[in-house]
């Protein structure tokens, strides 16, 4: 999970650019890059060109948290200056109640989850892993992996990533590389049509242009369903035997594929991808529900 926010990601985008910014202020960038698409997006704007202007549009979208915050604070200011000592204690406490929700609408309002506040329980929108069907794997003609999963809970989207370092609390990063996928719910977004199934296309490996500039081939030794509280579960580690996938999900797993390449653009068709494309890169199958 990135260390900085989108905001200050973004005033640093321009320098990034440039190639003007320092070496921890672009590793900081990069890191936060491989796991946001808008940011990435809006990177990807600036070295195409794009007007000012236009981007400046969608950088008042994720200012927009931080004018919620600024506003609920004022009125903590204003209202502490009305009453006394003891009813600002309650009023602090209600308030503080309030930022938090508004928080919680703006990040529901975009289908985002909210990093740090995600890690409390209540406001933990990802779907449990045992709540969580695994219904179909297989291995595909071109060495991917594919795999469908479903679920009997409300959910409305889904998060994946792909070829990035495993990591773990005793041994810090273990030198392999993983991918993951999981489920998400937005409870406050009555427009949203609930998933019925998804699925997650896998490439198992890619040759990377490392952040240092090296060139290395990156291949998973795992995947890994994760759900509400940071639970894991491993559906499939390399080596293990996959059944070879049918022609319908044969014929399915390309149009999804076929369509990835022009929503990710010519470079995921390169010999040779960046770190933060190769983490990004993983198709998915979305079914709704019927209404």
């Amino acid at each position: 999970m990135s260390r900085i926010p989108c905001n200050v990601t973004k005033d640093l985008l321009p320098l990034y650019v440039d190639d003007v910014c320092s070496e921890e202020s672009k590793a900081m960038v990069e890191e936060h890059l491989a796991g946001c698409e808008k940011c990435q997006n809006y990177y990807d704007a600036l070295k195409e060109g794009i007007p000012e202007e236009k981007i400046e549009e969608e950088k008042e979208g994720l200012l927009s948290e931080e004018k919620l915050r600024q506003a609920a604070v004022s009125v903590i200011k204003a209202t502490k200056k009305e009453i006394s000592n003891k009813q600002t204690r309650k009023v602090v406490g209600v308030m503080a109640a309030f930022i938090l929700i508004l928080f919680v609408l703006e990040g529901m309002s975009s289908g985002s989850y909210m990093g740090w506040l995600g890690k409390i329980p209540v406001f933990d929108h990802r779907i449990r892993v045992e709540d969580v069907r695994v219904t179909e794997m297989y291995q595909l003609k071109n060495g991917y992996l594919y795999i469908t999963v479903e679920t009997d809970k409300k959910c409305h989207i889904n998060y994946s990533g792909n070829l990035q370092e495993s990591y773990n609390e005793k041994d810090g990063f273990t030198g392999g590389y993983e991918g993951f996928f999981g489920l998400e719910s937005i409870p406050l977004d009555i427009s949203a049509i609930p998933l019925k199934s998804c699925s997650f296309i896998f490439p198992l490996s890619r040759t990377v242009k490392e952040y240092d500039g090296a060139v290395r081939e990156r291949e998973d030794s795992a995947i890994y369903l994760e759900g509400k509280g940071d639970r894991r579960t491993k559906v499939w580690e390399k080596g293990q035997e996959v059944e070879k996938a049918p022609p319908e999900i044969e014929g399915k797993a390309k149009k999804a594929i076929d369509e990835g390449d022009v929503w990710f653009g010519e470079r995921l068709k390169r010999e040779e991808v960046t770190a933060e494309e190769a983490a990004g890169q993983v198709y998915t199958i979305m079914e709704d529900e019927e209404e």
